[in-house]
């Protein structure tokens, strides 16, 4: 019995507003759906955030189709879970999955919809995600969890704590899965992550297939990008890594004082690339005109796809005196500081609000922040 796992495909996510990055997006996804036929898998399990939007373009929902017309065809089944990105933002829209349940092409569940592999009798249980705002009855509903197997799997598409330790980006924490599955396989968070637990089951993270931010860079060299194979043949299921080759991108750290050198030894590593490379630039050293700068960064055109500043850590001055922007924190960290220190919101009330910021163009998720925030909840 062998069951694929994937997660955070973002059908659809143009990065940068470049089309050949949304052509690379379906290019992995196809690959994955090809070596699931090519393996004879019994069944392909998703975690969540199949599309970028919950509104995808038309090119995306053709690509989907086309490519689970595929499995269907080999008579491989496609279990998924909606994520954040899935969700519709406004009451009374519907999941994007659902035009490819109308087609017959996908199998969605929730907490009181299980799909069960009938030949090896495996259960495979899903949550939808949920925000943080209700992490409460999440919590219930996990707890109320059952398997009736001894080789059932859980899809989720949460924040862990363990992983994303910032308060308003976790909803639970790994000793909040219920027990009795063999198999949890998570979504949401894009680096590749697994732990095998003392009863023998394992929790997995099979991250995105594709690197869709600077911050997976890093992940994706030391843990590869694409898909968990599941062999559950056994008592305890084994998994193997499938590795896909995808766009390589870097972040380079370019010194002003240096400026063509560096350039000129960035072009001579980046030539040697299959697939012409995404540079993220750290730039360092002493301020430089804007117009100069980019006039010496021009001559990467040739060699990449898309480069872009990514840090400005040049020194610079205010009344003679040196300044820099901290590195140390990130946005997320930046903006609590700054609720609770200086405009004197507690702990609680300033995660609210970056929750609420995050959420300002989801309906239904704000209203229920600004109903914790306002005391009605």
């Amino acid at each position: 019995m062998l069951i694929m796992h994937i997660s955070d495909t973002h059908l659809g996510k143009r990065q940068y507003s470049l089309i050949e990055r949304e052509k690379d997006v379906y290019q992995t996804f196809s690959q994955l759906i090809d070596i699931a036929i090519k393996e004879h898998v019994n069944a392909i399990i998703h975690s969540g955030d199949l599309f970028d939007v919950f509104n995808p373009s038309n090119n995306a929902i053709v690509e989907a189709i086309r490519n689970l017309k595929k499995l269907k065809e080999s008579n491989i089944p496609f279990i998924s879970i909606p994520g954040d990105h899935d969700t519709p933002k406004r009451k009374g829209s519907v999941y994007p999955h659902y035009i490819l349940t109308e087609l017959d092409l996908i199998k969605v569940l929730d907490h009181k919809t299980t799909y069960v592999l009938q030949e090896n009798s495996i259960e495979i249980y899903g949550i939808p995600h949920v925000p943080t705002v209700s992490k409460t009855a999440l919590k219930e509903i996990l707890s109320s969890l059952k398997p009736k197997t001894n080789k059932s799997i859980l899809l989720l598409h949460q924040g862990i704590r363990q992983l994303l330790p910032y308060e308003s980006a976790w909803q639970i924490e790994i000793n909040d899965l219920p027990k009795g599955f063999k198999y949890y396989a998570l979504g949401h968070i894009h680096t590749r992550w697994k732990i095998q637990r003392e009863d023998g089951s394992i929790v997995a993270v099979a991250g995105s297939p594709d690197i869709m931010r600077e911050e997976e860079i890093d992940g994706y060299n030391k843990f590869g990008k694409g898909a968990y194979l599941i062999d559950f043949s056994k008592d305890e299921p084994l998994i193997q890594d499938i590795n896909l080759e995808v766009r390589p991108q870097r972040v380079v750290t370019i010194n002003t004082k240096n400026l063509k050198a560096e350039i000129e030894k960035i072009k001579n590593e980046v030539k040697r690339e299959k697939l012409k490379p995404l540079l993220h630039i750290i730039l360092q050293g002493d301020p430089v005109r804007k117009d100069f700068l980019n006039r010496a960064l021009s001559d990467l055109t040739d060699f990449v796809l898309y480069y872009r500043i990514y840090k400005d850590e040049t020194k610079q001055l205010l009344n003679n005196e040196e300044i820099s922007i901290p590195q140390d924190k990130g946005l997320d960290k930046i903006i609590l500081d700054y609720l609770i220190k200086h405009e004197g919101f507690s702990n609680v009330e300033a995660n609210l609000i970056l929750e609420l910021i995050k959420n300002v163009d989801n309906e239904i998720a704000s209203n229920e922040i600004i109903k914790k925030l306002v005391g009605l909840e």
